[in-house]
């Protein structure tokens, strides 16, 4: 007997292996989460073992990869296929009380040194561009660099942290999102990507003809650690000389603090533009919403949306982390900011 109810399921591959017969009904949950910037997508199955094959000899191998693909059935009249790329076996773990497994997964190989071996090492006169592409290929990643900005310093200092940390680190310091996807370093920027056109307009109260209806939805806003400004200033001991440049956007947050940032800059322009993106990063996250939905359209952490129908929450929103399940979508949000 066929159903025309709204289902969203997973064909996964291990290893080569097509696993959907497999799987069948022993998957009983699953999770996939993707992050704009600082987090390692990652994929959770949970298996129901009732004849404990999982446990004997289908017990999976960490190190294993999978890969895994996104099926969305009675949505459209079309069956909707998404790619969700590639994720290497983390972890398992598993009680008796439903005799369950749940296998973790990460999109980025722990074969990989980039999360659990820490490092010393210097680069003189380097691009960050150059830094992260010696990271992914001492990783076996690959780079994409999605930034207009190339930031350049006389020196970047890797004291005793893991590649991840220590490029986090680098890329918050200059305004940009490091993302890890599919075996690939992502470096962008969230300013350009907030400027991209809206993807559709969520509406608080959807109708039956919104590709994106609200089952459920939360918000935050704040004015603890925002600031109205940025000051940066920079003093070369060598050169005898002292640069400093205040950024304030044109519409700052009704607070009084000035956010002081003592850093290496060669003219005021660079100050200038130094102080917007370290207001901007510590202004982003003012207003926050969290919206459970359904929808037709796959959507990605890095896509923006027009909140409809919220009132005074109304605006242009970029997604920072996505979860898919097989019921509902959940999306963090954040409000794009204007002017920085």
């Amino acid at each position: 007997m066929t159903t025309s109810t709204r289902r969203t399921s997973l064909n996964v591959t291990y290893n080569t292996t097509k696993l959907n017969e497999e799987l069948g009904e022993d998957l009983i949950d699953w999770t996939y989460t993707d992050n704009l910037s600082g987090e390692i997508d990652d994929l959770q199955l949970v298996l129901q073992d009732a004849f404990v094959k999982w446990l004997n000899d289908w017990f999976p191998s960490k190190g294993s990869l999978l890969e895994v693909e996104l099926l969305r059935r009675y949505w459209t009249n079309d069956l909707m296929k998404t790619k969700l790329g590639k994720f290497e076996v983390d972890e398992l773990d598993g009680r008796s009380s439903g005799t369950r497994m749940t296998i973790k997964a990460l999109s980025v190989p722990e074969s990989t040194s980039i999360r659990g071996q820490y490092k010393s090492k210097a680069w003189e006169k380097a691009t960050l561009k150059q830094v992260a592409g010696d990271i992914a290929k001492a990783n076996n990643l690959k780079l994409h660099w999605e930034s207009s900005d190339n930031p350049k310093k006389d020196r970047y200092d890797q004291e005793s942290e893991t590649d991840l940390a220590f490029l986090h680190r680098l890329c918050k310091d200059e305004g940009l999102c490091l993302k890890l996807s599919n075996k690939s370093i992502v470096i962008l920027d969230e300013a350009d990507y907030e400027a991209k056109p809206v993807k559709e307009t969520i509406l608080r109260r959807s109708t039956d003809t919104c590709r994106i209806q609200v089952e459920d939805w939360s918000f935050k806003t704040t004015s603890t650690g925002l600031y109205k400004d940025c000051r940066v200033q920079s003093h070369s001991a060598k050169k005898k000389k002292t640069i400093k440049a205040t950024y304030a956007p044109p519409k700052a947050p009704k607070v009084g603090r000035t956010l002081i940032v003592k850093d290496e800059v060669k003219s005021v322009a660079e100050a200038k533009k130094l102080a917007k993106k370290r207001l901007r990063e510590a202004n982003k996250d003012a207003t926050t919403v969290e919206l459970i939905v359904f929808s037709e359209i796959h959507i990605d952490a890095g896509m923006t949306f027009n909140l409809s129908d919220f009132g005074r929450l109304n605006g242009k929103y970029i997604v920072t982390k996505v979860t898919h399940n097989r019921s509902k979508i959940t999306l963090d949000l954040r409000r794009c900011l204007e002017g920085y």
